[in-house]
């Protein structure tokens, strides 16, 4: 490969962009091929982009089209020229050599993206590992298996962390505006790269410190959570097939409406109900995201394959 940029997405965040940047250029100078920093300001009000310009020169700062949430990545992929794309949340610090064993997978034709791990801000625990995905009566979820600190497949890299060949990206259609502010583009778009049979790889040797929920907070309303709850029904409903038969999934359901209304979270039937009525109206639009279980199956296979080799 010939190049790489390495694009941080800000909005508002020079709190932030204090303690990457200094690294942000380190990881550049000590890149095996030309590295080249690039924030990309979603229409920043607080004077950000002049004071990147001023403090940081060799740091290139682009002002997206709209302030379009993640989305901007789509348009700043349709824009450069460099090979492989380093998606970074402002709210972070690479730790030195950082680049290099990102980059090293992809010399494999298959492979679409390699994500990061991540640690908490005081650098005293991994807050990331390879995705795995799983089901319960009905309802699939997914994590972090944060012990898991060795190469291996994923199901999909993090939006904050990763590197993504760029012309894949742009084949995927880049992030899918399903998902729409927030939360799930990354799981949905590493979920059609392995559709199309292209990989996901984890790799620990690259590491950042997070400062996590730094870039959109969660605040006292819970957005976050509201964000995750839709994230997850919408790709569930858009992606994958049935896990369990009708009486298991509405028994489930309504334990779990139960549970969160003897608790006081009336907020989750409330989301559940305006996601539903959400997917509702544009099913038709997505219908050809959905896998059957055959392919699902071949999928989650190829993820427990071991990762150093191609898939063919």
């Amino acid at each position: 490969m010939n190049s790489v940029c390495l694009a941080v997405l800000n909005y508002n965040g020079i709190h932030h962009l204090e303690s990457l940047l200094p690294s942000l250029e380190a990881a550049c100078r000590e890149s095996p091929v030309p590295a080249f920093a690039v924030v990309l300001d979603n229409q920043s009000s607080q004077g950000d982009v002049e004071w990147v310009m001023r403090r940081h020169p060799d740091v290139k700062c682009i002002v997206a089209k709209n302030n379009d949430f993640l989305f901007s990545y789509n348009w700043l992929a349709e824009n450069r020229t460099e090979e492989i794309l380093i998606i970074l949340n402002n709210d972070l610090k690479l730790r030195p050599n950082f680049i290099a064993p990102l980059l090293r997978h992809f010399v494999f034709d298959d492979v679409f993206a390699v994500s990061a791990t991540s640690r908490d801000w005081d650098d005293r625990m991994f807050t990331c590992g390879p995705a795995r995905l799983k089901s319960h009566h009905g309802m699939y979820y997914w994590d972090y298996e944060r012990e898991r600190q060795e190469l291996c497949h994923t199901l999909f890299c993090s939006g904050g962390f990763m590197a993504v060949d760029r012309r894949k990206f742009l084949e995927l259609g880049g992030f899918n505006r399903l998902f729409q502010p927030a939360y799930g583009e990354d799981l949905d778009l590493g979920f059609r790269a392995w559709c199309k049979g292209w990989r996901c790889l984890f790799e620990p040797a690259s590491v950042v410190l997070h400062r996590e929920n730094g870039s959109i907070g969660d605040g006292a309303d819970g957005c976050a959570a509201r964000l995750m709850l839709r994230a997850n029904l919408l790709f569930q409903w858009s992606s994958l097939p049935t896990a369990a038969p009708w009486a298991e999934r509405s028994a489930f359901f309504w334990l779990t409406v139960w549970r969160k209304l003897s608790k006081g979270e009336a907020w989750w039937l409330r989301v559940w109900l305006e996601t539903w009525f959400e997917w509702r109206r544009l099913r038709k639009e997505y219908h050809q995201l959905k896998t059957s279980e055959t392919e699902l199956n071949r999928i989650l296979a190829a993820i427990g394959r071991p990762a150093r080799t191609p898939l063919k």
